[in-house]
């Protein structure tokens, strides 16, 4: 730029002293014109030399910015390398199996509104009964680890009620003057799905129920305790049928032969055709000993469930209570799954029946019909879900199915909206409008443990889920 300055200046004083040259001395035109044309002759040799200064200068700068971009792209991979070697120096220090380790859970955080409520006293008649607002807090942690290609273990610990804590909730209530919240373990087993041969799967533990099903035969709370086997046929493209069995262990008895148990039989299938995917299966259930379960038959287990209990000794009113009868469970659940539109579509229906000889016909049957639409996965999903239900007497374990609807002798209907506020923040809201299908007998000996038994209830559930 200085060698610029000096050009021009050169200029400027060559143009002055021709100028003060001809008022100075009288020169006629051709004299004129031959200085012109020299003057003409110097600008444009000047106008070169500025030209080449000012190339000179542009490569410069390209010469200035290309070593500065190599040296950025030196620096950057001298980083990476450290990076490299820090990350390697850090995996050397954690052992290999880490790597499969998965951590997962979230935090619900609900206000629950039960309301318009009647109940069954002790002498037969039937009162209202005050209304509830709980708010309550569900917090769950998930750890999931691959052991191998073949091998995985799983454990979850939730929330839970610290008194009288139940296999079918994982909430806690805000209450108990701010005492802390108990933490108890709620799932732990481990799973085999050998690679020679495909669709197979055995699991042992505290699980998560795999068996196909609706509430209406389990709470989503529930995980069965023992073993399951799993296989589904891969040959075939769009059909693929299964077996599911479970051996699950009740309740071991020190003083008994015979613990208390469970044994599932399923046989079912997957079938896909066209824009469809219809899933049925048939179901046997059998409880065995439910004498000797640890709750359970003493009706201690949310009340009994609605079931019918008898006095193990008649000749003893306040002694232990028995399950009526046996609870041989045959079960037919569907469902369709298609696309409504754009919209996710699934329509279910399951139907259960106690086949024990003894229960009374209007006693043995557990109905569930409902549909879902929508799916919620991503910010902006949803779904809305509904159900009718009606659970008669001894149709199925009270005590293990859906509390929120209240075990057995219950009918009514279940609504759920719900919506995904961000990726990991769910709302939802669930509206529950039951009764019982008939009138508690108030002569029943489990009165004299429950002064009431519920009758007409609403049931608002609102409620946030964090997801991490």
């Amino acid at each position: 730029m200085a060698r610029i300055k000096i050009y021009c200046m050169t200029i400027f004083m060559a143009v002055f002293f021709f100028w003060s040259r001809s008022a100075f001395s009288a020169t006629n035109n051709e004299e004129l014109i031959r200085r012109l044309d020299g003057l003409s002759a110097i600008i444009q040799q000047q106008q070169q030399e500025i030209n080449k200064l000012k190339q000179e200068i542009q490569d410069q700068k390209k010469f200035n910015h290309e070593v500065q971009k190599k040296q950025s792209e030196e620096i950057q991979k001298a980083v990476k390398a450290e990076n490299r070697e820090l990350e390697k120096q850090f995996s050397d220090l954690i052992p290999k199996w880490t790597e499969g380790i998965k951590l997962s859970g979230d935090l619900r955080l609900r206000y629950e509104k039960l309301f318009n409520r009647d109940a069954f006293r002790k002498h037969g008649s039937r009162t209202s009964t005050p209304g509830r607002d709980r708010y309550r807090v569900r917090a769950r942690l998930f750890v999931d680890g691959k052991i191998s290609d073949e091998l995985s273990a799983h454990f979850m610990i939730c929330t839970n009620q610290d008194k009288n804590h139940e296999a079918t909730t994982t909430n806690q209530s805000f209450s108990d003057d701010f005492n802390d919240k108990g933490i108890f373990l709620h799932r732990a087993y481990g799973t085999y799905k050998p690679k020679w041969l495909s669709g197979l799967e055995i699991t042992a533990g505290k699980f998560k129920n795999t068996f196909l099903h609706t509430d209406i035969m389990w709470d989503p709370d529930v995980n069965p305790e023992g073993i399951y086997e799993r296989y589904q046929y891969q040959g075939l493209e769009n059909f693929k049928p299964f077996i599911h069995l479970g051996q699950m262990e009740v309740n071991e008895e020190n003083y008994q032969t015979d613990d208390a148990a469970l044994y599932i039989s399923q046989l079912g299938f997957d079938w896909k055709f066209g824009p469809f995917t219809w899933t049925l299966a048939g179901s046997y259930y059998d409880w065995a000993n439910l004498d000797n379960t640890e709750y359970l038959h003493n009706a201690e287990y949310k009340r009994g469930g609605g079931n019918t209990f008898v006095l193990r000794d008649p000749a003893d009113p306040d002694g232990d209570f028995d399950y009526a009868y046996d609870y041989n469970l045959w079960e037919a659940i569907t469902f369709l799954k298609f696309k409504l539109g754009p919209v996710p579509t699934k329509l279910i229906f399951d139907y259960i029946r106690n086949t024990d000889s003894d229960v009374p016909n209007k006693q043995d049957t557990a109905l569930f019909a409902g549909f879902k639409l929508g799916k919620e996965k991503k910010r902006g999903d949803w779904s809305l879900f509904y159900k009718y239900a009606r659970i008669e007497k001894d149709a199925v374990i009270g005590s293990m199915n859906d509390q929120d609807f209240y075990g057995a002798n219950r009918k009514g209907h279940k609504v759920m909206f719900r919506y995904m506020l961000l990726d990991r923040l769910r709302f939802g809201t669930a509206f529950f409008y039951t009764d019982p299908i008939k009138d508690w007998d108030v002569n029943s000996c489990t009165f004299k443990k429950n002064d009431q038994y519920r009758g007409h209830e609403e049931r608002l559930q609102t409620e946030f889920v964090f997801k991490f």
